[in-house]
């Protein structure tokens, strides 16, 4: 059996500019294939992926993925949609709009300190081996910032992982409450699966930090799955030491457990993690591209345990941004007249997040940081889904069934025929070859006949 497991990101992006007029622009350039009828700004992308407004969020999701390097080519692909979204504005407007794959923002509306604008990550596993384990999850979450974090500025000072400021609760099924471990069950699938929706992601540029977050993260999760990760020690006081870690820019990282001990983080990581992902490995077949990965991983968090942090700054965002701009600022950019030195460096991490400014581009030419896919792949994942997936059997529906859809969502199509509205469900993931398609098509329009 393969580590792959279907996955998602769904990406918010600030903008300048109200969402609507951006989604609006988005869907003139030809790239939304449906939307619904009652005209809620929802689209179905060439890719197969969704364009929607959201809380007053401009958001792009990826389609569903089979594994984590399908995945990163899908996530910069959200990147070129809101890209594409900049452009349309500007040509309809005449005005200049940039957007950030930022994870914290400040409030417009100014009723809080900051707004959360950040990535919600999916991932589906089985129902009947994860459900009852579920907190076995949750200090991962909490430590696998010191890998994955983004990178940000918190009340002037720089932090490992900006979304550590939001969480409210450990557990809870309502996203607002920013929980570190969402109930919340809607898989959009079979139901003999579960959706792990991690809802205080946070977007990366780093290819490279993307790849890993999301493979190690499909390794936890399966492992947990599979009973490779069973007892592990409880951390206290997760939500506050969480937020000390992304403090902590030093290295030397520890956590206080429940029973009164204290462990290093990249001590825990390995010893609880890392530990279980190695008898998955053992225990399933992992593909040429997971024994990669689990290779950069243990060298990762060799050289985050032995302090030598300076090895990882053109690989982890947060030590990329923490390189190049909090400590590096001087040798690479320039204070612009009338700010102080504290702005001017918020400014530079907040253009290096804007996927409409060259700025990162130029900072992966210069300083070698390392990528992963390639300008066709992701070519590819803006135009077509993934070969033989659900997402093309939403691409052909939308296509072949245009003049009868009301509207199409992850797994079921609204058709209409005259005054009704009938629901054709399609919630397997898998076996979704050529003749499938066809027939699932053919079955849909046979409802359409039967009424």
């Amino acid at each position: 059996m393969s580590l792959d497991a279907w996955q998602g990101v769904e990406q918010e992006f600030a903008a300048g500019a109200e969402p609507i007029g951006l989604f609006e622009a988005l869907g003139g350039k030809g790239v939304f294939l449906a939307r619904p009828e009652d005209n809620v700004p929802r689209a179905l992308l060439r890719n197969s992926g969704v364009c929607y407004i959201h809380s007053n969020l401009f958001e792009v999701s990826s389609p569903e993925c089979r594994n984590p390097l399908e995945l990163l080519a899908y996530d910069k692909a959200n990147e070129a949609y809101a890209r594409l979204a900049s452009w349309a504005y500007e040509e309809r407007t005449g005005e200049q709009v940039h957007l950030y794959k930022t994870n914290i923002a400040s409030d417009p509306k100014g009723e809080s300190e900051y707004t959360t604008v950040g990535a919600h990550e999916n991932y589906l596993v089985k129902r009947a081996g994860f459900e009852s384990r579920m907190h076995l999850l949750l200090p991962y979450l909490v430590l696998r910032q010191v890998l994955f974090g983004a990178g940000g500025y918190v009340r002037g000072e720089y932090w490992v992982s900006p979304r550590t400021f939001f969480p409210k609760t450990l557990y809870s099924e309502t996203s607002t409450d920013y929980p570190i471990v969402s109930t919340r069950d809607e898989p959009h699938a079979d139901d003999v699966f579960f959706r792990v929706h991690i809802v205080n992601g946070e977007g990366t540029r780093s290819e490279y930090t993307t790849l890993l977050k999301h493979s190690l993260t499909t390794y936890v999760l399966l492992a947990i799955q599979d009973g490779h990760i069973r007892d592990i020690p409880e951390i206290a006081d997760p939500i506050a030491q969480g937020q000390e870690i992304a403090k902590n820019l030093d290295g030397d990282w520890s956590i206080k457990l429940t029973d009164g001990g204290r462990i290093g983080v990249t001590d825990y990581l390995n010893a609880h993690y890392m530990d279980g992902v190695e008898k998955l490995f053992a225990d399933r077949q992992p593909s040429d591209q997971d024994v990669k990965v689990l290779k950069e991983l243990k060298w990762s968090l060799e050289k985050l345990d032995q302090g030598l942090l300076e090895a990882l700054s053109t690989s982890l965002e947060w030590l990329i941004k923490l390189g190049l701009i909090d400590r590096g600022f001087h040798q690479h950019f320039q204070i612009e007249e009338g700010l102080d030195e504290k702005t001017a460096k918020e400014a530079a991490v907040n253009q290096y997040t804007a996927v409409t400014d060259p700025l990162f581009d130029v900072l992966v030419e210069e300083h070698g940081i390392k990528t992963v896919v390639s300008e066709v792949d992701v070519e590819r994942a803006f135009l077509e889904p993934p070969a033989n997936s659900r997402g093309q059997f939403r691409v052909v529906a939308a296509q072949r069934l245009e003049g009868s859809l009301s509207s199409i969502s992850w797994s079921n199509l609204k058709l209409k025929k005259g005054y009704r509205t009938l629901q054709y469900d399609f919630p397997q993931l898998d076996g979704w070859n050529p003749e499938e398609i066809e027939a699932r098509i053919k079955e849909a329009q046979d409802l359409l006949e039967k009424y």
